[in-house]
């Protein structure tokens, strides 16, 4: 099913020169059965399975907070902070390398969105900016796209990149992107000056906290579209409340580029 602001659809005029795109990585350009960029760098077949098993473990305690939407924001962004930084220190531990990490995602079960291919190839084409904004993990995001033909000069991903000294992960010591802080900043200058003339924004994301993903300033000039696959009847509501596009049952980006096409032909 498709749900759609009409009025915020047809007030927002996009060709491939006004706009760019903020696209969230896991379970937006993959799909809901695919594995996330932390777990398929878990493998137990290739690192020490303690890491798969103390990971289960945070994930045990952090998830119940991460969902609760009644819990204090600030409270709740030093939870998630203490469950990245925990994350990062165990593929530190358990000795991740390069080569590993790409091991990893060969045998692993990244699994992209029907669509997506054609649709990075498109925006690559016309040279529409894309902005991969992610809390996961940036390397496996680019070596995923890499592995399928579609990682091009247009995309910039924003996301917690690990550091290598050849083959040898060092200590994580950058700022940790999580879900309450995933937002456009960092970007590079000469990136911030390919979207500073763009008039609109297309967003794409999973999470409600997605939306975020740009600041509240610009969500008037924004079309937000949402994938929501888990308890749908439970969260339609608050989904709608928040994208302006919502698409269910396993939707693919041939679905939200459909639902530009039929708004222009209005």
């Amino acid at each position: 099913m498709i749900y759609i602001n009409e009025n915020k659809l047809n007030n927002i005029n996009l060709d491939s020169n006004n706009f760019y795109v903020v696209m969230d990585f896991d379970k937006t350009m993959t799909t809901i059965d695919s594995d996330d960029s932390w777990t398929v760098i878990q493998n137990p077949n290739i690192l020490d399975p303690k890491l798969n098993t103390e990971s289960l473990k945070l994930a045990e305690k952090y998830c119940p907070i991460e969902m609760d939407y009644n819990l204090d924001f600030n409270l709740k962004s030093e939870y998630m902070y203490d469950w990245y930084m925990s994350v990062m220190k165990l593929y530190y531990k358990y000795d991740l390398t390069y080569d590993k990490l790409l091991e990893c995602i060969k045998c692993g079960n990244l699994i992209l969105r029907k669509g997506l291919k054609e649709l990075l190839q498109n925006f690559n084409k016309n040279k529409i900016p894309v902005i991969i904004l992610s809390a996961g993990i940036g390397n496996v995001i680019k070596e995923c796209l890499i592995l399928n033909d579609c990682f091009y000069g247009n995309i910039h991903i924003i996301s917690n990149f690990f550091s290598f000294d050849d083959n040898k992960l060092l200590p994580f010591n950058n700022p940790i992107i999580h879900t309450c802080n995933k937002k456009m900043s960092n970007l590079p200058n000469n990136f911030e000056k390919e979207i500073s003339n763009k008039e609109y924004i297309l967003l794409f994301g999973d999470f409600i906290e997605d939306i975020n993903m740009v600041s509240k300033d610009d969500l008037y000039r924004t079309l937000s579209f949402g994938f929501l696959e888990k308890n749908v009847e439970a969260n339609l509501e608050s989904y709608r409340n928040s994208f302006d596009v919502v698409l269910t049952d396993n939707a693919s980006f041939d679905d939200a580029m459909n639902v530009l096409k039929n708004s222009s032909k209005k």
